[in-house]
């Protein structure tokens, strides 16, 4: 998915994943740039978010014409659902996070007409004061689904995150059993404004990263985040990696993060906007100091994705020149293998699917 410039639009652009790379861009644009797009095998589903609450599907083989554009807003909401993203189980099964709504979406992403999309809902209300628990991200793992809430206050973040833990065979919230102060059935982190969580594909672990969010006043940023361990099997978390304090925070704030093996991850540290930002290697099983990657330090990047071939794509963000960046991540250190593919637009996040 990439966004213009000065945020007034999107499109998507279709990369061959294979060198020379090539790339079909401004792929239907849509008049918002707030969009994410998702995998779902040979096809993909571009969501709309604050204000246009939609989602479409796209064939890879037809990336013109929509198969469908189904809303995400049910008939009694009166502010935007803010569709965060899908997570899909099955051909006929997927998660439809709401940032806006207190109703997590079951849908059946095959669905032949708009009728037949939604078919049932999961409320997570309980896990915020003022109802909206602002669901951000989640990850479906040996049939469990974790869904990470941020639960913000006027958009700031007030108080920790937590995750809710729900069985995708019944869609009932798991009660931990697990003490907290609310007397929620789900974990309370120990970090506030949580966006990411990925699954380690070598253990029974989860990896999440929280940005720390910024001062309600000044704006300034809020180093109350880092990067957890989340064990699935005893809910206990660890943290890999501290954010810091705000007068000498080690990385910046966290931006995004990926997992290429077991024991090998990368996480993006910012320092400001646009072409601030670094790359640096972890070990998501142990407690070592991240590294810098020496070939993707001061430039500009936006989002990461690993494709599971030793390979990690990074999202440049430079207005001059944005697009795709390719490192080779087998070997001890790193090595560019393709330095930019041109995608027109800034990239805003990457997925990758099987073309027919």
């Amino acid at each position: 998915a990439t966004r213009a410039p000065d945020f007034s639009s999107g499109a998507i652009s279709l990369v061959d994943a294979e060198s020379p790379f090539a790339a079909q861009n401004n792929l239907p644009p849509s008049d918002t740039s707030d969009i994410l797009v998702r995998s779902g095998g040979d096809h993909y589903y571009v969501i709309q978010r604050f204000g246009a609450d939609r989602i479409l599907r796209f064939a890879a083989d037809d990336p013109t014409t929509p198969v469908y554009s189904y809303s995400t807003q049910d008939p009694d909401d009166t502010e935007s659902s803010n569709p965060a993203d899908l997570l899909i189980l099955s051909p006929t099964k997927a998660y439809l996070l709401r940032y806006g709504s207190d109703a997590l979406w079951i849908v059946n992403p095959s669905a032949a007409s708009e009728a037949e999309f939604k078919i049932g809902e999961i409320d997570l209300s309980a896990y915020d004061p003022d109802g909206i628990p602002e669901m951000t991200a989640g990850v479906i793992k040996q049939g469990i689904l974790y869904v990470l809430m941020q639960r913000l206050e006027n958009f700031f973040p007030t108080r920790n995150g937590y995750v809710a833990i729900i069985d995708t065979a019944t869609d009932q919230q798991i009660d931990t059993g697990v003490a907290n102060p609310d007397d929620l059935p789900g974990i309370e982190l120990p970090l506030r404004n949580p966006g990411q969580v990925l699954s380690n594909p070598g253990n029974d672990d989860l990896v999440i990263l929280s940005g720390g969010g910024v001062d309600p006043v000044t704006f300034d940023p809020l180093f109350n985040g880092g990067i957890l361990r989340f064990h699935t099997v005893s809910y206990d978390t660890d943290l890999l990696v501290d954010d810091g304090e705000a007068d000498s925070p080690p990385f910046g704030q966290f931006t995004d993060l990926a997992i290429t093996a077991t024991d090998r991850a990368y996480f993006v540290g910012s320092q400001g906007f646009f072409g601030n930002q670094n790359l640096f290697r972890f070990d998501p099983t142990g407690d070592a100091a991240p590294v810098p990657v020496a070939v993707a330090q001061d430039i500009g990047i936006g989002t990461l994705a690993a494709d599971g071939q030793n390979r990690l794509w990074l999202g440049r963000t430079e207005t001059a020149s944005p697009g795709l960046t390719v490192l080779d991540v087998a070997g001890a250190t790193e090595s560019v293998i393709e330095d930019l593919i041109d995608t027109v637009l800034t990239p805003i996040n990457i997925d990758f699917l099987s073309s027919p």
